[in-house]
C-alpha cells in the first residue's frame, strides 16, 4: 500500500511538471534565441544531409524542437519533431538509473558479483554491479547485427536473452575487472538481464513500469521492429552523389536489451532529463552517483559520461552519452550546471552529433551571457 501510494504521488508530480505545459514558451527567451538556433542546425543541415529531429531547453523551457529530412526513403513524408526513433546506447542511462533504483530499493548492490545472478562468466566471481556499469568489467562486447543474430541462434536456451548470455560467456576477458576502461555492449545486456532475475519483470516491463509510465513518455518503450506512421523508419544513407537513401539492415531488436533496444522522442527524453534534474526517480545523491565518473580520463559514471567542456572561456559540466545502430544516430547532452539539454535523434546511422550540440548548448550559454 505505501509503494501503492508513493507511486500516486510520484505520478501526480511528474505530470504536474510535464514539458508538455511548457510548450508555450511564455516567458520570452525562445523568440530571440530561436532563429540562431535553427540556424545552426540548418547549416549543419546543408553541410551534412541528417534526417532527424532536435530539442533545445533550457530549464523548463523549450527553446528549439524541429526536424530534418524524411521518414523513409520514399521521401514523401517530411519528419516532424514527435517522431519515434531508436535511441541505442541512450537506453543506457535508462538501465543505470533502474539499477540504482533496484539499490535503493535495497534488492540488489552496486558491488554485488557477477556470479550471483549468473555462473560461467569470465571472471564473474570478481566482477562487480559497478564495473559492468561503468565500463571496466573486462568483458569483452558484441555489435548487434544479423549476422550476430545467426551466431546468437546456435546457441542453446529457450529464448534470444538465454541465448545471448550464452553466446557472451565464450567470449575470453579482455583484462582484470577494474584494471581499465572498455565500453562494453555485453555488460549491460548483463545488466538488463539482472535487472529481470531481480524484478521478476522482464527489461521492458521494468522499465516501463517505473520509468515511462510515471514520466508520462507515451511515445517511448522497448523497439519490437514494428514501425507505423509515428515512427522515423530506421535507414541508412549508401551515397550522396547521388543521394541514395535506403531502410536499414534487419536486426532483431530483442538483443540489445539494456543496451540499446529502446526507442523515444526528443520530447520523451526531454521529460527524461527533467525528471533526472528533480531527482524524481532517484535520490540526489544516487543521481550524483550516477553522473561522477569513476576516471577523469574516459570520464564514464554510470550509464553516462561526464566531461567539463570550455565555452567562452568558463568550463561547463556535461553529461552526455552517444548512440548508434542500424537505422539511428542519437545524443543526449545535458549541460547540468546551466540546466540547457540538447537531444539529437536521427532515423539515419553513423552520424555523429557532437559538435551539433556543443554548438548548440553554446550559442544559449552565449546569449544568456549577454
Amino acid at each position: 500500500m505505501k509503494n501503492t501510494f508513493k507511486l500516486m504521488i510520484l505520478i501526480f508530480v511528474l505530470f504536474s511538471i510535464s514539458p508538455s505545459a511548457s510548450y508555450s514558451n511564455t516567458s520570452g527567451i525562445r523568440s530571440e534565441i530561436e532563429p540562431t538556433l535553427l540556424r545552426i542546425c540548418e547549416e549543419e543541415f546543408d553541410f551534412r544531409q541528417f534526417w532527424g529531429a532536435v530539442l533545445v531547453a533550457k530549464g523548463d523551457e523549450i527553446l528549439l524542437d524541429t526536424a530534418f529530412g524524411y521518414t523513409d526513403p520514399d521521401r514523401n513524408v517530411a519528419l516532424q519533431p514527435d517522431h519515434k526513433f531508436r535511441i541505442a546506447s541512450i537506453t543506457k542511462q535508462f538501465t543505470a538509473a533502474s539499477i540504482l533504483m533496484l539499490v535503493e530499493r535495497k534488492k540488489i548492490s552496486l558491488d554485488d558479483k557477477l556470479e550471483e545472478f549468473f555462473d560461467g562468466f569470465p571472471n564473474g566471481a570478481e566482477i562487480s554491479v559497478k564495473q559492468l556499469m561503468n565500463h571496466t568489467s573486462g568483458l569483452d562486447t558484441i555489435i548487434n547485427s544479423e549476422d550476430l543474430y545467426f551466431k546468437i541462434m546456435k546457441e542453446n536456451g529457450s529464448g534470444i536473452l538465454e541465448k545471448t548470455l550464452n553466446y557472451i560467456r565464450k567470449k575470453a576477458a579482455r583484462f582484470k575487472p577494474g584494471e581499465k576502461f572498455f565500453y562494453s555492449n555485453s555488460a549491460y545486456i548483463l545488466l538488463g538481464a539482472i535487472i529481470e532475475k531481480v524484478s521478476g519483470l522482464t527489461y521492458a516491463q521494468f522499465v516501463n513500469e517505473n520509468i515511462l509510465i510515471p514520466l508520462g513518455m507515451t511515445s517511448s518503450g522497448y523497439d519490437t521492429n514494428e514501425y507505423d506512421s509515428s515512427w522515423a523508419i530506421p535507414c541508412k544513407r549508401i551515397s550522396y552523389d547521388p543521394d541514395i537513401v535506403e531502410l536499414a539492415p534487419w536486426v532483431n531488436r530483442e538483443i540489445p536489451n539494456g543496451a540499446g533496444g529502446l526507442y523515444s522522442t526528443v520530447y520523451d527524453i526531454y521529460k527524461w532529463h527533467r525528471a533526472l534534474n528533480e531527482n524524481l526517480l532517484i535520490t540526489e545523491e544516487t543521481r550524483r552517483t550516477m553522473e561522477t565518473p569513476s576516471d577523469t580520463m574516459m570520464g564514464a559514471g554510470y550509464g553516462v559520461f561526464s566531461v567539463e567542456v570550455l565555452i567562452n572561456g568558463k568550463y561547463h559540466r556535461l553529461i552526455y552519452h552517444d548512440g548508434d545502430t542500424a537505422g539511428t544516430s542519437t545524443r543526449i547532452s545535458r549541460y547540468t550546471d546551466d540546466d540547457i539539454v540538447v537531444i539529437v535523434l536521427s532515423n539515419l546511422e553513423e552520424y555523429d552529433f557532437t559538435q551539433l550540440s556543443h554548438a548548440l548548448a553554446k550559442a544559449v550559454i552565449t546569449h544568456l551571457e549577454k
